[in-house]
């Protein structure tokens, strides 16, 4: 009977670990589809050193997120937003308007991936 107890807790102990780090996934994707959004409005408002500032410190979030987003999300996902997010401060000018929000919009639906990715295990 005892046996049946450890294997139980294990298995709530194992739950709970997977409900922690879907959280952390979402949260995560949400934060970094955030920090785009924003940046991507500094462009809008034609203040293009804060867009390029904030593309910046959100690629340096998404690096920084990844070390531990790769222990649960598939690691192709977690590739393409880093490189998408790695271009995005450059296109963050005036004669880049239309590839920015092109960008823009791949690196949002590639964090959404990302997202789905460790949620569609479920």
């Amino acid at each position: 009977m005892k046996r049946n107890w450890y294997a139980v807790l294990i298995l709530i102990a194992l739950s709970l670990a997977l409900l922690g780090c879907r959280h952390y996934v979402h949260t995560t994707a949400q934060e970094l589809q955030q920090e785009v959004q924003q940046a991507y409005a500094c462009t809008l408002r034609q203040d293009y050193t804060a867009a390029q500032q904030a593309f910046s410190e959100a690629e340096a979030h998404a690096r920084q997120a990844s070390k531990v987003l790769g222990l649960v999300v598939r690691r192709t996902a977690l590739e393409r937003v880093n490189e998408t997010m790695a271009v995005l401060s450059s296109y963050a000018n005036p004669d880049n308007q239309a590839d920015l929000a092109v960008e823009t919009a791949r690196a949002c639906a590639q964090i959404r991936q990302m997202e789905k990715s460790f949620l569609g295990t479920f």
